[in-house]
């Protein structure tokens, strides 16, 4: 290696990771992430909060829900539905309320494990409304928890619960005035759930939680074995494209405009939408 070669390899970083790698290796212990999670420049406790669809969504990003609790801040995980899906009620030969039962104690179960809030909303699986109403209905129910990260899940999807809970942690972040970082999480690949066009710019190292991943995924009885095995395949795909042994992707949603005050919560939409935040 040249001297000039040498120069321009360690100007572009790559000494700077070398070390850094070399500096989190362990002895039989853990490893450590190379990266820091969404909110960490704030430089405080965040109130970290993802809004999905059914009692299981948060296996998602249960990888980086579960750093966020080790890391110490507060994570809160919302369900619009109760777990009461037809389908999988009919799958397993149990009634629906018996379902949903079950469904609910193991998503309690699971995400007690890695440190998180579950609280289940008044929505019914694949009958969910998306209307003004239930926007405003929303709007409040997170902006009482004043978050300073938000998780959506991806609306470009087959499953229609998916697509509306999407739309409603969108549409309340717009209607904060933008006041909270969000971010949409990838849905895996498998039946249903295909996310469209889903191209990320920000992922975060998992590999540190993967062993308490896979035993909050699993408290997941009914399902257990197929979403660990989805969950385990798309987070090494992931983290193959990041330079980690696992990782989750997210598409960070950023914007120099602000919202037209006509627009913010409690008011309805006003044509004008976004305003240009800088000088034209």
């Amino acid at each position: 290696m040249t001297r000039r070669i040498l120069f321009n390899w360690a100007a572009s970083g790559g000494l700077a990771h070398v070390l850094l790698a070399r500096g989190q290796q362990s002895s039989g212990k853990e490893p450590k992430p190379l990266d820091t999670l969404p909110g960490a420049e704030k430089n405080r406790k965040l109130k970290v909060v993802f809004v999905g669809a059914h009692v299981d969504d948060w296996i998602f990003s249960v990888g980086t829900l579960a750093r966020y609790v080790r890391e110490g801040h507060t994570v809160l995980c919302f369900s619009f539905t109760p777990g009461d899906s037809q389908a999988i009620a009919d799958s397993h030969h149990m009634s629906l309320d018996r379902l949903a039962a079950l469904r609910r104690e193991d998503a309690m179960r699971g995400t007690k494990l890695f440190g998180a809030q579950l609280k289940i909303l008044n929505q019914h699986n694949q009958q969910m409304r998306v209307d003004p109403e239930t926007y405003d209905e929303f709007n409040k129910t997170l902006a009482a928890e004043t978050p300073d990260v938000v998780f959506g899940l991806w609306p470009l999807q087959f499953h229609p619960d998916h697509r509306a809970a999407g739309n409603f942690a969108f549409n309340a972040w717009l209607q904060s005035g933008m006041r909270f970082d969000f971010y949409f999480c990838e849905t895996w690949p498998g039946g249903e759930t295909t996310p469209q066009l889903f191209t990320p710019n920000r992922w975060v190292d998992v590999e540190s939680v993967m062993d308490l991943n896979r035993e909050a995924i699993i408290a997941n009885t009914l399902e257990s074995k197929a979403l660990w095995a989805d969950y385990e395949m798309c987070t090494k795909f992931r983290g193959r494209g990041y330079g980690c042994q696992y990782a989750e992707a997210f598409i960070r949603i950023v914007t120099v405009a602000s919202v037209n005050s006509k627009n913010l919560a409690p008011r309805r939409w006003f044509s004008g939408g976004l305003e240009l935040g800088h000088d034209e």
